[in-house]
């Protein structure tokens, strides 16, 4: 007589790892963005503009790191603005970072326009801060995420009350690529898992 526990088994287990499969490749059919996270970062400039003051004259030799998230199915951005959907972009030096661009603070704002990618502050323009600045890269026409500039500047031009700091920092060097997705690793490990059970089933 035929012994059916194997075969439940077998079915049972196959089941699982395919609740776990479609776990980790988590497409919605109907989702009408294609989201992607690219990692940022780039150096600024030994000096900025003659005549800028605080802020550019503190990044003066610094860097910038981060990253941000955009709906790559609407890049290349030819004319329209696309907004990045999150971004969070460390201004540093020595280590210290000094400002942060991000979604998560007030009056901040992020997009790609044409072959420009910038991230600002216009937190004055709305009256919840007294800055106003913003960091922005240069690439050619059709910038789609990745791909790496040494053409950019840092942006503040504030001057409102007490804060006096304006002028230009140069980017000397910027590079933007797409962060490893996890389901690959996940899916990876799925595979694995699936063939070292087959392979443990066939010694048995």
């Amino acid at each position: 007589m035929l012994n059916v526990t194997p075969l439940k088994r077998l079915s049972q287990a196959t089941a699982v790892l395919g609740f776990a499969m479609l776990a980790v490749i988590g497409t919605d059919p109907a989702q009408a963005v294609n989201l992607k996270t690219f990692n940022i970062s780039g150096n600024f400039a030994p000096t900025p503009l003659d005549g800028s003051v605080g802020l550019p004259v503190n990044l003066a030799n610094g860097s910038f790191n981060g990253t941000y998230t955009v709906d790559v199915d609407q890049l290349p951005a030819s004319s329209s603005f696309v907004d990045l959907t999150s971004w969070t972009i460390n201004l540093v030096n020595d280590n210290i970072i000094l400002r942060t661009l991000s979604n998560s603070l007030a009056g901040n704002t992020a997009y790609i326009q044409e072959n420009i990618l910038a991230f600002a502050d216009a937190g004055l323009l709305r009256g919840e801060n007294n800055n106003l600045y913003s960091l922005e890269l240069y690439s050619d026409s059709n910038f789609t995420g990745t791909g790496s500039t040494n053409d950019g500047k840092f942006l503040d031009n504030s001057d409102l009350g007490s804060v006096q700091s304006s002028g230009i920092t140069a980017v000397t060097f910027a590079k933007s690529e797409p962060v490893p997705e996890p389901r690959t690793f996940a899916g990876a490990a799925v595979v694995a898992t699936i063939g070292f059970w087959l392979k443990r089933k066939q010694k048995a």
